[in-house]
């Protein structure tokens, strides 16, 4: 969608569409008035950390996947979430994990 000639690729991660322009300072931002989250896009870039964030807790998990993993399906193949469910307990806490060839590396978030 163009507007005032400043257009972005891609769509709002809101559900927007193809709605999203460079606003100010240089900012991507959702052109729809009743989004729910204009700065969706641009928030969700400014965070684009390069590690997995795991969150342990005493019965479950969760995994907050790098977003370099939704290129090419490459979530599809993240073994984490097996490693996870086979791995010894650990201390309930967040971690940063990175993945090192088969193994994964983990550091007090």
């Amino acid at each position: 969608m163009a507007v005032m000639g400043f257009s972005v690729q891609g769509r709002c991660p809101m559900g927007c569409g193809e709605t999203l322009m460079l606003g100010d300072g240089g900012f991507v931002t959702c052109c729809r008035l009743d989004c729910p989250r204009p700065d969706a896009a641009s928030a969700i870039l400014a965070d684009a950390d390069p590690e997995h964030l795991v969150e342990l807790r005493e019965q479950d998990f969760t995994v907050r996947h790098p977003l370099a993993e939704r290129l090419d399906n490459a979530l599809m193949s993240c073994t984490l979430h097996e490693h996870l469910q086979l791995m010894p307990p650990r201390q309930p806490g967040r971690y940063r994990v990175q993945a090192d060839g088969d193994s994964f590396v983990w550091h007090a978030a």
